[in-house]
C-alpha cells in the first residue's frame, strides 16, 4: 500500500501503471470509513489491477480540529 499526498505525485503513479495496461479503480469516501468501504476495495482489487481510496474529510461537515489531533495532518 502506498500513501499518496499529492495530486501530481497520484498522477504520475497512475500515469505508470496505466502504461502498464492496468486498470484503475476508485474507492471514494467521506472519511468514516466502515465494512461497506472494506467490501468495496476488496471488490476493486478483485477486478482492477490498482485500487485507489480516496479519503476526503470535509472541515465544514467534520470537527477538523479534533481530527487532525485524533489522525494527524501527513494523511489528510
Amino acid at each position: 500500500m502506498k500513501v499518496i499526498n499529492k495530486i501530481v505525485d497520484l498522477q504520475n503513479e497512475l500515469f505508470d501503471r496505466r502504461k502498464e495496461g492496468k486498470e484503475i479503480g476508485l474507492v471514494p469516501t467521506m472519511g468514516a470509513l466502515h465494512e461497506g468501504h472494506a467490501s468495496l476495495v476488496k471488490r476493486s482489487v478483485k477486478e482492477n489491477g490498482v485500487t485507489v481510496v480516496s479519503v476526503f474529510l470535509n472541515p465544514t461537515q467534520f470537527n477538523f480540529k479534533s481530527i487532525v489531533a485524533m489522525i494527524g495532518y501527513s494523511i489528510l
